[in-house]
C-alpha cells in the first residue's frame, strides 16, 4: 500500500536524477541523439538495453510506491505508469521499440530539448514535495 511516506521517499530518490537528466537532455541534446542512435544501431540489443538499464527501475518504483492521484502528484504517478507501459511495448513488441529508437535520429536536438524540460518539470515537482512538503 502506498502511504504518504512511501510517496516523499519515491520523490527524494527520483528529483535529482530527473533533474540531471533533464538538465543533460537541454545542455548536451546532440550526445542524446547520438547515443539513442548508437542504440538502434544495435538493434533488438540496444532497445532492451534501453528499456532494462534506464526505464524498467524508475518505472518499477513509481508504480509500486507512489500512487498518488492528487494534483500535483498525479504527474509522476502518470509519468510512471506511461514508462511502465512503454517499457512493455518495447520488450513485448521489440520493433515499435526500435522505432522510438530510431526516431531520435529524425527528430534531432529538439525531441531532447522538449523532453529535458518534461524531466525538469518533474523533477522539480519531486523536490518540492519530497523536500518542502
Amino acid at each position: 500500500m502506498t502511504t504518504p511516506e512511501t510517496i516523499q521517499f519515491v520523490e527524494a530518490v527520483l528529483a535529482l536524477p530527473l533533474m540531471i537528466l533533464g538538465l543533460s537532455h537541454l545542455v548536451q541534446p546532440r550526445m542524446w541523439v547520438d547515443f539513442f542512435t548508437g542504440l538502434a544501431a544495435q538493434g533488438h540489443k540496444g532497445g532492451l538495453w534501453r528499456s532494462m538499464a534506464g526505464e524498467l527501475w524508475p518505472a518499477a518504483l513509481i508504480v509500486a510506491f507512489h500512487q498518488d492521484w492528487t494534483w500535483p502528484g498525479v504527474l509522476i504517478t502518470a509519468y510512471g505508469h506511461l514508462l511502465m507501459a512503454k517499457v512493455a511495448i518495447s520488450l513485448l513488441y521489440p520493433p515499435l521499440g526500435l522505432r522510438s529508437l530510431e526516431q531520435a535520429d529524425r527528430a534531432g536536438r529538439g525531441g531532447f530539448v522538449l523532453a529535458g524540460l518534461i524531466l525538469i518539470g518533474l523533477g522539480a515537482v519531486c523536490g518540492y514535495r519530497a523536500f518542502f512538503p
